[in-house]
């Protein structure tokens, strides 16, 4: 009948080509939809990698410019340091022995510098009516055979510093770790009542903070 009828038989044919084609047309249709779709995932992988990579330059950046100001805050200490031994020699070299004294013996640097002030106001050469000597004042009478004081450096100021603290330590041991009645007994022995004393520690200016920070006291 299609062999009899060219047309009928032209019809279908293009019938048939034309479903081929959209089907075609559909599949590139749906293939094109899921390239879409994959380049949309891809490009939001990549836009959460840029912001991690952002993220991450930005801290960088904010560590390098901490790192700076760390080190410019240490170029500017040891600037401060430099100046100031240039300008005060014997009173830096002081604070240079108490500090490392301090951390030997456990006690707060401030604490130390405020009993040295307290002393002797830093006169490594000062002895008092009592025979005291040096920057920590220690009796020689007193302790040179507990401690077997080598009289002949009793002015020297690493010395005299350690000595001292020796003393102190003793007393704050024998205290049970009170700090308040270790400084009365360094002063006083256990002949005087000389409630002052520790007053005078506490008010030094060696034992004041920033206003942000805690005092030391007397009692760290």
């Amino acid at each position: 009948m299609f062999a009899k009828n060219p047309v009928k038989r032209f019809v279908v044919v293009l019938s048939v080509l034309g479903l081929v084609a959209l089907g075609s047309l559909l599949a590139q249709l749906a293939e094109t939809n899921r390239n879409y779709e994959n380049s949309q995932a891809h490009v939001q992988y990549l836009q959460s990698r840029l912001g991690e990579a952002h993220e991450r330059v930005v801290q960088l950046n904010e560590e390098k410019l901490a790192r700076q100001e760390q080190a410019e805050r240490q170029d500017l200490l040891e600037f401060k340091s430099a100046t100031f031994h240039k300008k005060f020699p014997e009173f830096s070299h002081i604070v240079d022995v108490a500090f490392r004294k301090a951390r030997r013996y456990g006690f707060n640097p401030n604490l130390v510098l405020s009993i040295i002030q307290v002393e002797s106001a830093f006169n490594p050469l000062a002895v008092s009516p009592a025979g005291a000597c040096g920057l920590m004042q220690v009796r020689y009478s007193v302790w040179k055979d507990e401690l077997g004081i080598d009289k002949s450096r009793l002015f020297d100021v690493d010395y005299n510093i350690d000595l001292g603290l020796r003393i102190l330590k003793q007393y704050h041991d024998l205290s049970g770790g009170n700090i308040q009645r270790a400084l009365f007994l360094y002063n006083n022995g256990y002949l005087y009542h000389n409630t002052g004393y520790l007053a005078r520690v506490n008010s030094s200016i060696f034992n004041q903070e920033p206003r942000e920070a805690s005092p030391t006291g007397v009692s760290n």
